[in-house]
């Protein structure tokens, strides 16, 4: 069987040289334009990973705002809701904390004291507090009712202090005196 070289003639075998040196650089720069696609792609494929890493982190802090700003509403609302209901308000404030304290003092049962009123009256603060001081003698149990309408009533009261005097113990009564605040604010 004869030889491919010998069957084809100078000419064509320069051709067929140049076809195949021809065929040989297009590979060539096909291989490079791959190696060199392929390394931008991956610091494409590096870039956007980057990119979504920071747009999670990013998207994180929103939530995270998000959610503290509807703390920040509840909150607002919170204290609006305060301001209607749980504290006095307005130049009868005085007048309204005696009330609840006689009131306080009726459901439980107990003869109203002589009673020592105090207010604030620094003028830079939005919720001022008013202060009841008593003091009183009764039973443990008493006692405990009374607390326990203070704790219960609709306007935010505080037991402030509680000073026992003297317990007996054979009759089982406690003398203290005790101090309860309420809280107004000026309405604007």
């Amino acid at each position: 069987m004869p030889k491919l070289n010998e069957i084809l003639n100078l000419r064509e075998r320069k051709i067929l040289n140049g076809l195949c040196l021809g065929v040989l650089f297009v590979l060539v720069v096909l291989i490079i334009s791959l190696f060199f696609w392929s390394s931008k792609l991956s610091g494409a494929r590096r870039e956007a990973e980057k990119e979504r890493a920071e747009l999670a982190k990013i998207t994180t802090q929103v939530d995270q705002t998000k959610l503290e700003f509807l703390r920040w509403q509840a909150t607002a609302a919170d204290v609006e809701n305060m301001r209607k209901e749980a504290v006095y308000s307005g130049e009868q404030s005085l007048d309204a904390f005696r009330d609840d304290l006689k009131r306080i003092f009726q459901q439980s049962g107990l003869p109203l004291p002589p009673i020592n009123y105090q207010y604030e009256e620094s003028g830079n603060k939005e919720f001022r507090k008013l202060s009841a001081s008593f003091n009183l003698r009764l039973s443990y149990q008493l006692l405990k009712q009374f607390l326990y309408q203070l704790e219960s009533w609709p306007r935010l009261l505080v037991l402030d202090q509680i000073n026992f005097q003297k317990i007996d113990n054979l009759s089982g009564l406690l003398e203290l005196r005790l101090t309860v605040a309420g809280f107004y604010h000026e309405k604007s």
